[in-house]
């Protein structure tokens, strides 16, 4: 029997029989059942620890002992957590802690993760750091950013602390033991943490995003429950039954049609960064040269409801019909928010206000988009959580990974790896070493 989850999925305005002609036929969907077999088989082996992946980290309990037991120490002793990373290093977890942190925390936790100077100087803001550990994150360990920022910081702290204390407020996370960070961490006698030997941005229900949620008061016991919840839904071998092959492979289908857009549209605030994080997963994973040398990927676009229904929305209504919606929202909300009062309610633009909670607004408007794209024929699809909490968000999250690596398998690409970006992080190095006229100046 295949195990039931809280998120309701509503796939049939990606269908043929909602939208016409833009959409698909069941048979087309169901006619990916065959190429998908193989990834069936591994993630049956992934979910029982064959080989290490995103996929089995919900099923690895040991990982919440490490993030208790140093998120314990951390929340006991600091007031402020700073975490340096870069892309998955941190986006996993400020998505986590945007989407459900705060609540009870004593600690407040910011993250860096870029090396703008304006940026860093706004991020330290307040930080006292006698009151402040620093996480810095990088599975090499040679990220060319999170050591620039690590290494900038240091005489901050020296100054403020005193040099022989910096190791007291310092943890390292990486994976390569002698990469760059593993051998700064132990010179200056921190604490190293092992990454787990799963891509950064795959990272988000290890510690690389654990670690940092649980310090800001997020319940990572049922992320990581609802997460493995999830992950039994997506063994199933039917596509009809597997909601990452259906999800991910309807999304395939439609990019086949032209629609290389994925606009995700989240209608509640705390969702937003979880655009971000997801646009990442997207782009790195799917943006790669096939076997055959032909180029692939979806381009991801966040937006923001209802806030881009007055700046995207004529755009995806009567623009190219290159674009596919993944709307997101709580059934909660309605039930949230100041009931707006009748007092005005004469006024003919007032009165259909009059009475309802802004969270009522915010649905409504909702679901005239969605019947807006629809009579449009623009292919679109909601994702409802009941409402968001920890066990809900991490059923998203596992979904989410899991039709990436599902879309990745169609279009014959390699969701793991990310050789394009290698060429980026070399020209950097070569530039600063003053390779380049035009490069900047270390003197």
């Amino acid at each position: 029997m295949t195990p039931h989850h809280r998120l309701q999925i509503d796939h049939r305005r990606f269908m043929a029989d909602s939208i016409g002609e833009s959409g698909l036929s069941p048979a087309e969907v169901k006619g990916l059942e065959g190429p998908l077999q193989d990834l069936a088989h591994r993630l049956a082996g992934w979910r029982q620890g064959r080989e290490l992946s995103f996929f089995g980290l919900p099923f690895e309990p040991q990982h919440l002992e490490t993030v208790r037991d140093w998120g314990s120490w951390i929340a006991a002793g600091f007031e402020h957590l700073v975490v340096l990373g870069m892309g998955g290093s941190s986006l996993g977890g400020e998505m986590l802690v945007r989407c459900l942190g705060g609540t009870g925390a004593r600690t407040r936790v910011r993250f860096l993760d870029n090396v703008d100077p304006g940026g860093v100087d706004d991020v330290l803001d307040g930080v006292s750091w006698s009151d402040t550990l620093v996480l810095v994150i990088s599975k090499s360990g040679n990220t060319a950013e999170t050591l620039a920022q690590i290494l900038t910081l240091i005489p901050r702290m020296e100054r403020a602390i005193g040099a022989r204390a910096v190791a007291d407020h310092l943890l390292v996370l990486t994976e390569e033991e002698e990469g760059g960070l593993g051998r700064l961490g132990r010179d200056l006698g921190a604490p190293v943490l092992p990454h787990p030997p799963v891509g950064g941005r795959f990272s988000v229900l290890s510690p690389v995003g654990l670690l940092p949620a649980y310090v800001a008061g997020v319940d990572v016991e049922a992320l990581i429950g609802g997460a493995a919840r999830m992950g039994e839904c997506c063994l199933a071998r039917t596509v009809q039954d597997n909601p990452a092959f259906f999800g991910g492979g309807a999304q395939y289908l439609l990019a086949r049609k032209g629609l290389t857009q994925t606009v995700v549209m989240p209608y509640t605030d705390r969702l937003e960064r979880m655009a971000s994080w997801f646009r990442q997963l997207w782009a790195e994973s799917l943006g790669k040269l096939d076997a055959q040398g032909r180029n692939q990927g979806l381009t991801l676009v966040p937006a923001r409801g209802a806030t881009d229904q007055h700046s995207q929305l004529q755009l995806y209504l009567q623009g190219p019909l290159d674009k596919q919606l993944t709307l997101l929202h709580n059934a909660d909300a309605p039930e949230q928010g100041d009931r707006i009062p009748r007092r005005f309610a004469d006024l003919p633009a007032v009165a259909p206000l009059a009475g309802h909670t802004l969270g009522e607004l915010l649905t409504a408007e909702l679901y005239a988009t969605r019947e807006s794209l629809t009579r449009s024929q623009r292919p679109n699809r909601t994702l409802q959580l009941p409402c968001l909490d920890a066990d809900a968000l991490g059923e998203l999250i596992l979904l989410l990974e899991t039709e990436t690596v599902v879309v990745a398998e169609l279009m014959g690409v390699d969701p793991f790896d990310q050789p394009a970006v290698e060429e980026s992080k070399i020209l950097t190095r070569e530039f600063l070493s003053g390779s380049d006229p035009e490069a900047p100046s270390g003197n």
